[in-house]
């Protein structure tokens, strides 16, 4: 008798640890599996990068080339002329981002346009500025714009052989958001004319500290 509840016993612990373990597994197993929410994929990649002893940066020109690659043929079907811009800019779920640096977003900008310097372009930055990646994005920038160069500086180079090298800001811009998967992006492939702005009402229209009232 004494011997079959010894064994009852042993048995009854070999349960109880093969249930332990299932439980542990499950909890390693859920643990390890990448999580669903964005924002915590991000905040556990930095945990490890900022746990990193190795000392190599998270910069990779390979990663950007392969992207740049996919964006263009991405991107050419979303250049859009001022008319279908500004079209766009009415619909529901519509943003116009700005990436210009704050203190030129503040003194002038298109009316309506939200800003997040692209030297802010982080994916918790750009998921609180635009929650919903699916959201259309209308992006434009200084090169888009005459007549207005204190807020609106030609971003091109000239060297010596006098050929203009274009360096605008919304071929990173569009990178960007695309590669933080934000791809549902328009960019503005037409000239805007300040000038024309201030005089005729029916025309885009700017807003900023720098912006005379009409």
């Amino acid at each position: 008798m004494i011997s079959l509840i010894s064994k009852l016993d042993r048995m009854k612990l070999r349960v109880f640890i093969f249930l332990v373990m299932v439980v542990f597994c499950s909890i390693i197993a859920q643990e390890l599996q990448t999580p669903d929410d964005p924002l915590e994929r991000i905040e556990r990649f930095t945990q490890v990068f900022n746990a990193s002893k190795e000392g190599d940066p998270m910069v990779s020109f390979r990663d950007y080339r392969n992207l740049m690659n996919v964006v263009e043929k991405h991107r050419e079907a979303r250049l859009v002329d001022l008319e279908t811009f500004v079209s766009m800019s009415q619909q529901e779920d519509v943003i116009i981002l700005d990436a210009r640096a704050e203190d030129l977003y503040k003194s002038s900008h298109i009316k309506g346009a939200v800003n997040l310097p692209f030297t802010k372009f982080t994916q918790q930055n750009l998921m609180r500025v635009i929650p919903n990646p699916e959201t259309k994005i209308l992006i434009y920038c200084n090169n888009n714009i005459q007549n207005d160069p204190i807020n609106f500086a030609l971003k091109t180079a000239i060297p010596a052989n006098n050929q203009p090298l274009m360096l605008a800001l919304n071929i990173p811009t569009y990178i960007n958001l695309y590669g933080y998967g934000y791809k549902n992006v328009y960019e503005l492939n037409d000239v805007i004319d300040v000038l024309v702005s201030r005089m005729d009402t029916s025309y885009i229209q700017f807003e900023g500290t720098s912006v005379p009232e009409k």
